[in-house]
This record gives structure tokens, C-alpha cells and sequence, in this order.
């Protein structure tokens, strides 16, 4: 079964975008980024990285279609962890001991949620993710769920990673697990399985 567990500043985006605003959204796809390099005023450093996308069912594009929201996450559920905290939000409850060492963020694909948008530098943003409010309805899923595992990829299984944009294709290759089979796809626009721990339990 496969499992996974940036603003780059400066201009307004030159599409469109979802508003500030609470909004309800759906997890569509959980991209597996590898270990990527960070450069923080000089200091390498490499993380594991995962891009969560949501769908956002009252945000229409210029084709009738439900606009999508991104945030990269460091892979991790240190208490201090943005993607810690955001899980913990989403969920309505922390995480035991037993869940940080096995939860397989795999299973967040089609699951709803409430998105906290904020505007920073003419950008969306998503601040926090919380739970449905109980008894509300959101539509059903439009955009098909991805899950695409680097784990699988080094498998030989590439279908995922070929229907992947070209931007985030080029990330995947520059991340450390790939970094002897690197290529430039062009236009950079934008090892292990990512269980957290070592058994799926429900989110």
C-alpha cells in the first residue's frame, strides 16, 4: 500500500487564487518531496518535505473548476512541527504517543476540512486547518486524490510522478534521494515510505 508521511516572495500571482476568507476544502493530493536542501542565511540543512493540496469547492476557476491551496510541510510530528500542529487542529485532538510513531498522512487524501486563508504579499495563505463544523456538508470530491511516495517511485512505479506538474516533477528530482539520477524537466516553476512510524491507524 503506498503510504506518505514557500513562499517564494515578490510578485502578485498571475492566476487565480483562492480568497482570504474561512473556507471548506478537501485534501486532493499528498506529494512526497524527498529530503530536501535548505539554505537559511548560509546554513544547509536537508528536510524531509510533503506538499498537502486541498480542493476548495466554492472558489471557481475561469473553467467552472474548484481552485486547489497548497502548503509544503516539513515531515515531521514533533510537537513544534507545523504539520504537527495543523494535524492536531484538523483532527480536534493531539496525537498519543503510540499515533506520532505511525501515523501514515497517506490518509488525509479525500478527507474535508475547514481552511483558515490569510493574504500575505498579495499571496493566499492557508494559517490553520480545523475540523468541518458538526453537521456541515461540503461537495463532492472533484479533483481526483494523488498520493505520490518517493518509495514507490525508487520502485520503478512512475505513473504518479509522470501526470505530476513539470515544477514540482523538477523538486522531486533535486531532492537528496535523487540527487544521483538528477535531470532538468525545464521550467522549475515551482528512499523510505512516509508512514511516520510503522502501522497505518485512522485518521
Amino acid at each position: 500500500m503506498t503510504s506518505i508521511v514557500i513562499n517564494n516572495g515578490g510578485d502578485a500571482p498571475r492566476f487565480p487564487t483562492v480568497s482570504a476568507g474561512v473556507h471548506k476544502a478537501r485534501c486532493v493530493k499528498i506529494i512526497d518531496l524527498g529530503t530536501q536542501k535548505n539554505d537559511y542565511q548560509g546554513q544547509i540543512s536537508w528536510k524531509r518535505q510533503v506538499l498537502v493540496i486541498w480542493e476548495v469547492p466554492s472558489e471557481k476557476d475561469s473553467n467552472g473548476e474548484p481552485m486547489t491551496i497548497s502548503k509544503f510541510y516539513t515531515l515531521s510530528l514533533n510537537e513544534k512541527a507545523t504539520l504537527a500542529n495543523d494535524l492536531v487542529s484538523w483532527r480536534g485532538r493531539p496525537f498519543t504517543e503510540t499515533e506520532k510513531k505511525a501515523f501514515d498522512i497517506s490518509k488525509l487524501a479525500g478527507v474535508a476540512c475547514t481552511l483558515n486563508v490569510i493574504d500575505k504579499n498579495g499571496k493566499p495563505k492557508i494559517s490553520s486547518v480545523m475540523p468541518l463544523a458538526k453537521g456541515d456538508q461540503i461537495d463532492d470530491q472533484y479533483h481526483k486524490s494523488v498520493i505520490f511516495s518517493m518509495d514507490e517511485y525508487q520502485k520503478g512505479n512512475t505513473e504518479v510522478f509522470n501526470n505530476l506538474s513539470e515544477g514540482i516533477r523538477n523538486m522531486i528530482l533535486r531532492s537528496k534521494e535523487l540527487d544521483n539520477m538528477n535531470q532538468d524537466l525545464g521550467d522549475g516553476n515551482n528512499g523510505s515510505d512516509l508512514n511516520v512510524g510503522d502501522e497505518p491507524i485512522p485518521f
